[in-house]
């Protein structure tokens, strides 16, 4: 696990504590969100317990709907009803999509004006992750596959975290990245003391989400020589997203020469090279997810079937209230 640079520092373990609570002060997570990660370590809790908890949250309910009678799952039935949901899609499906929905909610914030920092990419890497995560967990059963899908959506909600309690200092990180050639996390250690990681997994401890996944969310750069744990899952994920051009934010590039080379256990990309298409595949499905899960169609990394080679995304607009 990457170490924690705040040990030692009081100014710095201070700093991290104001990050994560002006995060939940400024972006609170739904009630609805909140009860879901609860029972999802009350094993006593029953499936139809969970199923009443997301009725509630009209909004979020819509969108688990949509999702679930959507090619993304691919049944033939319409499914009516959260209950339905649960029954047909599975307790662990249903609760993993609804405190990733929820999440996607609370962090999807303004774009930052003249920033090539685009929350858009910044989502489409995180959920294509989380899908990567998900099929590694499958293939080598080292981790429940719904729960891989979730920590790769929220590997790296730190830097929205730093974005929104810090916009000042996290706009240092971004004008080092961009004038002077700094990698990312070096700029983040430079300005902050600290990396996403840690706030990250500060953040999903607050929110009270499992041990594996806070670890998962805090180790996610770290090497992988073996698939292990879900630490492992989710960090060869990341590095097989980022291999593939499909980074988060201004890491992005168009440029396959310029992308980071990352080697993984050969079992991640046999898990993955057992799906048809590939990461392709994942991708679509990754878009797929946010577009049936967000209040508009997301920007991409690059055109989608019809769409104009050289056309530009869509402009930003700011998330409603």
């Amino acid at each position: 696990m990457t170490a924690d640079p705040t040990a030692e520092s009081p100014f710095f373990r201070n700093r991290l504590r104001t990050i994560v609570q002006a995060t939940t002060d400024l972006a609170p997570l739904k009630a609805v969100a909140t009860k879901a990660i609860q029972l999802a370590e009350d094993e006593r809790s029953a499936a139809m317990d969970l199923a009443t908890v997301i009725s509630s949250d009209q909004a979020l309910t819509a969108r688990l709907l949509k999702l679930s009678n959507s090619a993304y799952y691919g049944y033939a039935r319409r499914i009516s009803n959260v209950r339905e949901a649960v029954i047909l899609l599975g307790m662990r499906t249903v609760r993993s999509v609804a405190i990733s929905t929820a999440i996607i909610d609370a962090l999807r914030l303004p774009q930052l004006e003249g920033s090539r920092f685009d929350q858009d990419l910044f989502w489409a890497h995180s959920v294509t992750v989380g899908i990567i995560a998900e099929v590694i967990a499958r293939e080598t059963r080292v981790a429940r596959s719904e729960d891989a899908f979730t920590a790769g959506v929220l590997h790296d909600i730190g830097k929205l975290a730093m974005m929104l309690a810090e916009p000042a200092a996290f706009a240092e990180v971004i004008d080092l990245v961009e004038t002077e050639g700094m990698k990312y996390r070096d700029a983040e250690f430079a300005v902050f003391g600290f990396g996403h990681e840690l706030v990250g997994s500060r953040l999903a401890a607050r929110w009270k989400f499992p041990e594996p996944l806070v670890s998962a969310i805090q180790a996610h750069h770290q090497p992988v020589a073996a698939i292990e744990s879900m630490s492992d899952i989710v960090a060869a994920a990341n590095l097989m997203a980022n291999r593939e051009g499909l980074a988060a934010g201004f890491d992005y590039t168009h440029e396959p020469e310029r992308r980071p080379a990352a080697a993984v256990p050969p079992a991640c990309d046999l898990a993955v090279g057992k799906v048809h298409g590939g990461i392709a595949t994942l991708e679509e499905k990754a878009r797929a997810f946010l577009t049936h899960v967000t209040s508009r169609p997301p920007r991409w990394y690059r055109p989608h079937h019809g769409e104009d080679e050289g056309a530009e995304l869509p402009a930003e607009e700011t998330p409603a209230a």
